[in-house]
């Protein structure tokens, strides 16, 4: 008790002494970070600057069902997508890369291990983009009322009838094989589609598949504390520790002056508005997460544990907050925590405006708010993230975007009945590969152990979320390796010999 005292005031003495006065312009809430709070898939590899699109590859719109199960609801709407017929044989395969929760990108599709594996068998290439996402919307814009139809069932009867149609029309072959390949929230929709139309999907890879709905996902800050531990060092575990705590702190000894100015927001942070405090924190933890796992780097963890721990700071919280600054210099003057502002975001129903044309927000909240939660809280004492990020900071914000219908009975109920429907980790499927990361905390809602007729689950060592998807390269370790060849070998299993004239020893 004594040492908290002493640590407190000590900081106190220090921030006073540090605090500088800032421009307090407005400045919007960085969208990638709040795209990670909602969706595993704003954690995919960045496409590389010098990327050049495969001139094989082609766009197309396709016309579906706005709604599938209502037969009376005869409205329709086009959703994007492409093909790439390079490594296509007659009699050959259709290979889908399976969209997910973003705008439709050809990288995905042209540049993976998965087309490796296409080039060999002989398989046109395909790729989707999501209802709702991109410039595939079936609604003039984003309200409550017409958010109704994103749903994941809508978008398997979307994936389904759009594969139908390009076996029959683009490859003229209706009987052609179908494998699956998608990731994080794709690789679910692609296990699922096997599961729930094997008659046409035969065998699915689905990559850190987030299949187990869950509403506390409070595994995802015990992992991540745990591989800075690992990753990182003891020491800069232990620094995180104290900077979260030692703001904790403060702000509940009525020091919100003190926390504002280190951390450069645009207002004094409201003590006794929890929402915002926990905004505040649980914000902090995704930008560090950001940071570290970005690029799927490693030594993204020393350069910035370097910086935590560098003695020229006096305490952690200010090497915490000096690293946060200058990340984010160049793009905004202060951080505008308010719930409200954050609110305002997500409220935003223009299906142009840029966080939900580029990054999805609104509609990524709202699937995560009625189907998936994921809802990542910190109260866990086996993470350095402090205490004060509760299950109640997404219920809240569900509610203020939403409407208070979305109460906590329908997100349980949403989250029970998503893993009733599809058997979270006991799916009982055939023909489906899972393959983790692991230091990725959303192999804690994915299959890491499965095995079944065909099918079976791998996790690589020290893999970062969907690593494995990327071409064979030098750089692979031997594990990463084995698991690649092993998605190779069940790719080649499910569709039988193969048609085309090359041959591997």
């Amino acid at each position: 008790m004594k040492f908290s005292i002493v640590l407190l005031l000590a900081v106190v003495a220090v921030s006073v002494a540090v605090a500088k006065t800032v421009p307090k312009n407005k400045s919007s809430l960085p969208l990638d970070v709040i795209a990670r709070m909602f969706s595993p898939d704003a954690r995919l590899p960045k496409v590389p600057k010098d990327y050049v699109r495969n001139p094989r590859t082609v766009e197309g719109r396709f016309t579906s069902r706005v709604n599938h199960f209502d037969p009376q609801d005869r409205n329709t709407f086009e959703f994007n997508y492409l093909t790439n017929d390079q490594y296509y044989r007659e009699g050959g395969p259709l290979f889908v890369v399976v969209g997910g929760h973003r705008p439709i990108n050809p990288y995905f599709m042209e540049d993976s291990h998965f087309r490796d594996i296409a080039a060999m068998q002989g398989a046109m290439l395909a790729t989707n983009e999501h209802r709702y996402f991109g410039t595939s919307s079936p609604v003039e814009d984003y309200s409550t009322e017409n958010l109704r139809f994103l749903r994941s069932e809508q978008v398997l009867f979307d994936l389904i009838e759009w594969i139908d149609f390009l076996r029959r029309e683009v490859m003229n072959d209706p009987n052609a094989k179908v494998i699956l390949h998608g990731f994080g929230y794709g690789g679910a929709l692609a296990s699922w589609a096997r599961q729930k139309f094997p008659n046409i999907i035969d065998g699915a890879w689905a990559s850190s598949a987030t299949v187990r709905a869950t509403v506390d996902f409070s595994e995802f800050v015990e992992d991540f504390g745990n591989t800075i531990r690992i990753k990182g060092s003891e020491e800069c575990h232990n620094a995180i520790f104290r900077a979260f705590h030692t703001a904790e702190n403060l702000l509940d000894a009525g020091r919100t002056d003190l926390v504002s100015s280190m951390f450069n927001t645009c207002d004094d942070i409201d003590a006794e508005n929890s929402l915002q405090v926990e905004l505040f924190l649980h914000l902090m933890v995704l930008s560090l997460e950001l940071s570290m796992f970005d690029d799927f780097d490693l030594e993204n963890f020393d350069r910035v544990c370097d910086q935590l721990t560098d003695d020229q700071y006096e305490t952690s919280m200010e090497a915490l907050a000096a690293f946060l600054k200058n990340r984010y210099s160049d793009v905004r003057d202060c951080f505008d925590l308010s719930f409200e502002n954050f609110i305002s975001i997500l409220g935003e129903t223009d299906i142009n405006a840029p966080q939900n044309l580029e990054f999805g927000l609104r509609q990524l909240n709202y699937h995560v708010c009625t189907e998936f939660g994921y809802f990542q809280t910190a109260q866990s004492p086996d993470q350095p993230f402090g205490s004060k990020v509760t299950y109640d900071l997404f219920l809240q914000e569900c509610q203020a975007v939403f409407g208070e219908w979305l109460t906590q009975d329908v997100i349980y109920e949403g989250v029970r009945l998503t893993n009733f429907h599809y058997g979270a980790t006991d799916p009982r499927t055939t023909n489906v590969l899972f393959t983790n990361g692991g230091i990725d905390p959303f192999r804690f809602v994915s299959i890491t152990s499965y095995l079944n007729l065909l099918s079976n689950a791998r996790v690589t060592p020290a893999a970062f979320f969907t690593e494995d998807i990327r071409a064979i390269s030098g750089f692979d370790t031997e594990e990463m390796l084995e698991t690649k060849n092993m998605a190779e070998q069940y790719v080649s299993s499910w569709l039988g010999p193969q048609i085309n004239p090359f041959s591997r020893k």
